[in-house]
């Protein structure tokens, strides 16, 4: 019993200082590349500690959000970043966990621009349907300024009175070079999130990962993703890899599954649709790890994930290193990343105190 007692010990203690070591913050944050995290959990259900997907590319002060999703505003300003300094967002997918957010960062860019657009243009690209996602979040968002458009004077801009967008959006239906500009080139290559879904529906429905080449190495977002070839594919040689964690093993997902089914009452059929969902178009850790090896991928950083405690955070790196041999960070919410000459260490967190 003793020794059954201090072995646990042993084992979390080693857990939680290998968990700290993943977001030390060794280096200034001056790096012409940054990566902040804004988001690091897969939703739903919303969680108190963890936003939804969300992640804020720097390069040479310029700044590129991947993803929008609940609690990116949020996180935002707890990062002293302005949202209307952002002027380019990319959405891998348009789930709701991914793309909820996006109102409120229009709503604060717009009323920032005083309704001129001048704080824009935002130029927002995603896959088909992100023109609706954009409009429809527009609509929304304007709202709550007509009553103040109607009291003049206004500086509002309107036509056929209707709200002026300074959101302009570009729609990817295919892979390829999606994006460049002084700073970064970005390629998209469509993954296999949407596994599922029949052939004939599959034009209306695109999920993407994204290659970031940037001038201090490469960074390839993979969005959700099954364990399909193009994901392995656009990360050859990438110096950083951030990929969802949807789960670690088998065992993990089973517990989870089977939790969730008790919760809503699910039918057999219902059970396997939804676990049949994970293991086809989500990651585990132990394919990550296979992933990052084969395609030679220098550093892995996890995302989309919920880990309980410092101890699960670890396992969920420990799953991905019995593949893959190369550096593994878990972050939380406003970790920030420095990648400089093609190797990536953590710089700190951005939550102001």
């Amino acid at each position: 019993m003793w020794g059954q007692a201090v072995s646990r010990c042993a084992l979390a203690f080693a857990a939680l200082s290998a968990a700290s070591a993943l977001t030390a913050a060794p280096a200034a944050t001056t790096a012409r590349t940054q990566i902040l995290f804004l988001g690091t959990a897969g939703g739903p259900p919303l969680r108190f500690d963890r936003s939804e997907p969300s992640t804020l590319l720097i390069v040479n002060g310029r700044e590129y959000l991947i993803d929008c999703g609940i609690g990116t505003a949020r996180r935002l300003i707890e990062a002293g970043v302005e949202s209307s300094r952002i002027k380019t967002i990319f959405f891998t997918h348009l789930h709701a966990d991914h793309d909820m957010g996006l109102a409120d960062v229009m709503a604060n860019d717009f009323f920032d621009g005083g309704g001129t657009g001048a704080a824009g243009p935002f130029e927002i690209y995603g896959p088909p349907q992100t023109k609706e996602l954009v409009d429809a979040a527009f609509h929304f968002v304007s709202v709550g300024f007509r009553p103040f458009a109607a009291a003049p004077p206004t500086a509002y801009r309107m036509r056929g009175g209707s709200f002026l967008s300074p959101f302009v959006t570009h729609e990817i239906d295919h892979g390829g070079l999606v994006f460049e500009d002084g700073n970064i080139r970005v390629t998209a290559a469509e993954n296999s999130h949407y596994a599922m879904i029949p052939a004939l529906a599959r034009p209306r429905f695109k999920t993407y990962s994204y290659r970031v080449e940037t001038p201090d190495g490469v960074i390839v977002f993979s969005g959700d993703t099954g364990p399909s070839g193009s994901i392995g594919e656009i990360a050859k040689g990438a110096d950083v890899l951030i990929t969802e964690a949807s789960y670690r093993d088998s065992e993990d997902l089973d517990q989870s599954i089977g939790a969730r089914a008790a919760r809503n009452h699910w039918s057999p059929v219902m059970t396997k649709r939804f676990r049949d969902h994970f293991v086809n178009e989500h990651l585990d850790t132990l394919q990550i790890g296979q992933i990052a090896a084969t395609a030679g991928v220098k550093a892995v950083i996890l995302y989309h994930y919920d880990p309980a405690d410092d101890a699960d955070r670890a396992a969920y790196v420990s799953g991905v290193k019995k593949n893959f041999a190369g550096p593994v960070f878990a972050p939380s919410d406003l970790d920030r990343y420095c990648l400089s000459s093609g190797a990536v260490a953590a710089c700190g967190s951005a939550r102001r105190r």
